[in-house]
C-alpha cells in the first residue's frame, strides 16, 4: 500500500532537507540530492505490509481500538496502516501538535517575560512614590528563584518602600482554574499536579509543594512545611502524627478549596527516622498563589508596601521599566514538555499561541491556530476535535494520518525541524522513553512523545531503521479493557521490527 499522505509539496520538501540524526552518531547525514528536471521521481518505498501485519494478531487489536500508520518520510508515503483513518482519542501525543505548531508560529527563540515597571519615580531615600506593576507574560518556567531574583533587583534598584499599589496585570491570557477539557471530578476536588491551574501571572507550574517529615516525639505532631509559603492562600491543617521508629508510613492529605485559596489537610503517621518527602498538588488560583508568594518575598526583602496588592492593568503611557525577567528559549521549553510530558507547559504555550497570532491569550484561539496549520496541511476539521494543547481529554479525537502529517512536515522543515526533533523524548536515554529501547542496537534510533489515559496508550514519533531509512509513526490504542502493559509491549514490538529493517541486506552487502 502506498497511500499518500495530504502532504502536498511537502512530500517533495522532504527530499532536499538533510535530516537529523537520530543515532548517537553525532555527525549530520549529508542531504539527499533532488533529482534533476525531466527525470523520474524516485519509485514508492516499499509496504511494510508483510512485515507487520503479523502485529495485528495480538489479542490487541480485537480487545481495543487499535490505529496505526507507518509513513516513509524521505516520500511523505504511507508504508503501511491499520485503521489509519480512525480518529481517537491521541492523549499527550497532542503535545506534538502543539509543539509543531508553536515552532511554527513564535519560533524557536521566543521568549516569555515577566515585567515590573512603574508610573512613579524612585526618591532619593528609597521610596518608590507611585504604583508598581507586575505584568505576567504567561511563563511557564517561571520558579520561586527567579522570582526571588525579580524582587532582589528591585531592591538593588534602591526601592526599599512603594508608596503607591502593587498592581498584578494577568491580562496577557485568560485565568483558568483547571486544564480545559478535563471534568475528572477527583481531580477536580485533590488537584493532581497534572491538573493545574493556567493564567499570565504562574508560579512553579501553578503547584504547591507540601513536605513532610517526623517530628522530634512519639506522638507528637510531624513536621508540615510549605516549600513556597503562600500566606492567606495555602494553608495547612497538620494533623498528622509522629509514630515509632520502624512503623508504616501512612500519610493522607487532602485539598479543600475556599474560593481562590485551598488548605492542605494532612493526617496519618510518619515514623521517626524516616525521609522527608514532598506531595505536590495544583493550586486553585494561579494569580492569588502568585500575589501571596510575591507578597511573601517583598516582606522578607524588607520592601515595605504602603498601599494595597490590586489587580489591573500596565497604563499604556507614563511608564518606565524596573526589571524584566526572559524564560529560556521556546525550543528548550517544548523539551521539557515533550520529554517529559508536561501538561502545564503545553496549555501555557497554546495561550501564547492565542495572545501572539490572534490576540487573545484563550485556549480557544490557541486551538484555532493549530487548526489553521492543519489547514495548512490540508486536514479539513470536520475530521478532528481539538479541545487543548496537552492531550488532556477525552473529547480531543484525531487520526494518525494528521499527526504523521504534522512530523513529516517538521522533517522538511529547515527553519525549525532540528528543534522540533530534540524535543522529542530519545528511546533509551530520557524523558518517557529513558527505561525502554535500552539494547545496544535501538539506543537514540526512537524518538518519540508517549500518551496514556485510563484506558487510552498512545506513541508517535520516528524510528530509524537499520539501513539508516528514517520513518514517522503513530501508534494509538483506546478503549483498553486490561493494563497499558499490553498496549506498550505491542509499541515495543512495533519498533523492533522497525529497527531491524533492511538488517539483512546490509549483512548481505557487508558480505559481499
Amino acid at each position: 500500500m502506498s497511500r499518500p499522505l495530504r502532504l502536498f509539496a511537502l512530500a517533495g520538501l522532504a527530499l532536499t532537507v538533510a535530516l537529523p540524526v537520530l543515532a548517537s552518531d553525532p555527525q549530520p547525514t549529508p542531504a539527499p540530492i533532488a533529482a534533476p528536471a525531466g527525470e523520474l521521481a524516485p519509485a514508492p518505498p516499499p509496504s511494510l505490509e508483510a512485515l507487520l501485519q503479523p502485529l495485528t494478531e495480538d489479542r490487541l487489536f480485537r480487545d481495543s481500538t487499535v490505529a496505526l500508520q507507518v509513513v516513509d518520510v524521505r516520500s511523505g508515503q504511507e508504508v503501511y496502516g491499520w485503521n489509519a483513518d480512525a480518529a481517537l482519542n491521541p492523549a499527550s501525543t497532542m503535545k506534538v501538535v502543539t509543539a509543531a505548531t508553536a515552532l511554527r508560529q513564535l519560533g524557536p527563540s521566543f521568549t516569555f517575560e515577566t515585567l515590573f515597571a512603574t508610573d512613579g519615580e524612585i526618591q532619593s531615600d528609597g521610596t518608590l512614590k507611585g504604583n508598581l506593576y507586575v505584568v505576567g507574560g504567561g511563563d511557564p518556567t517561571l520558579v520561586i528563584e527567579d522570582l526571588w531574583k525579580m524582587v532582589y533587583d528591585l531592591q538593588l534598584e534602591g526601592i526599599t518602600s512603594i508608596q503607591g499599589d502593587v498592581v498584578f496585570d494577568s491580562s496577557y491570557m485568560t485565568p483558568e482554574s483547571g486544564v480545559p477539557g478535563w471534568d475528572k471530578k477527583a481531580d477536580m476536588e485533590s488537584g493532581p499536579a497534572y491538573y493545574p491551574s493556567l493564567g499570565a501571572l504562574s508560579l512553579n507550574f501553578n503547584t504547591v509543594g507540601v513536605v513532610a517529615g517526623p517530628g522530634p516525639d512519639v506522638g507528637g505532631p510531624a513536621r508540615v512545611v510549605l516549600e513556597t509559603p503562600a500566606p492567606g492562600v495555602i494553608e495547612i491543617d497538620n494533623q498528622l502524627v509522629t509514630g515509632a521508629a520502624g512503623t508504616r508510613r501512612r500519610i493522607f492529605m487532602e485539598r479543600e478549596v475556599q474560593g481562590r485559596s485551598a488548605t492542605m489537610k494532612l493526617s496519618g503517621s510518619i515514623p521517626q527516622q524516616s525521609e522527608t518527602q514532598k506531595y505536590y498538588r495544583s493550586v486553585p488560583d494561579a494569580q492569588a498563589y502568585f500575589t501571596a508568594a510575591f507578597a511573601g518575598m517583598m516582606k522578607d526583602r524588607g520592601i515595605r508596601v504602603r498601599g494595597k496588592y490590586l489587580e489591573g492593568e500596565l497604563p499604556e503611557r507614563g511608564i518606565e521599566e524596573l526589571v524584566r525577567h526572559r524564560s529560556v528559549s521556546l525550543s528548550q521549553i517544548l523539551a521539557s514538555t515533550n520529554k517529559h510530558s508536561n501538561n502545564f507547559m503545553a496549555e501555557q504555550v497554546l495561550k501564547a499561541l492565542g495572545a501572539e497570532v490572534e490576540g487573545e491569550g484563550s485556549t480557544e484561539a490557541g486551538v484555532r491556530v493549530v487548526q489553521s496549520y492543519l489547514d495548512e496541511l490540508g486536514i479539513p476539521r470536520e475530521e478532528y476535535a481539538l479541545v487543548n494543547g496537552s492531550g488532556l481529554s477525552r473529547e480531543v479525537l484525531i487520526r494518525p494520518t494528521h499527526i504523521n502529517a504534522v512530523l513529516v512536515d517538521m522533517m522538511g522543515d529547515a527553519q525549525v525541524g532540528h528543534e522540533f526533533l530534540a524535543s522529542m523524548a530519545i528511546g533509551g536515554r530520557d524523558g518517557t522513553l529513558w527505561a525502554r529501547f535500552r539494547e545496544d542496537d535501538q539506543i537514540g534510533k526512537l524518538r518519540g512523545k508517549t500518551g496514556t489515559l485510563n484506558g487510552v496508550h498512545c506513541l508517535a514519533g520516528y524510528v530509524e531503521a537499520a539501513d539508516g531509512s528514517l520513518f514517522a509513526f503513530t501508534f494509538l490504542v483506546n478503549d483498553l479493557p486490561y493494563s497499558i502493559a499490553r498496549a506498550r509491549q505491542a509499541h515495543d514490538r512495533f519498533a523492533d521490527v522497525m529497527f531491524d529493517l533492511g538488517a539483512d541486506a546490509m549483512v548481505a552487502e557487508t558480505s559481499d
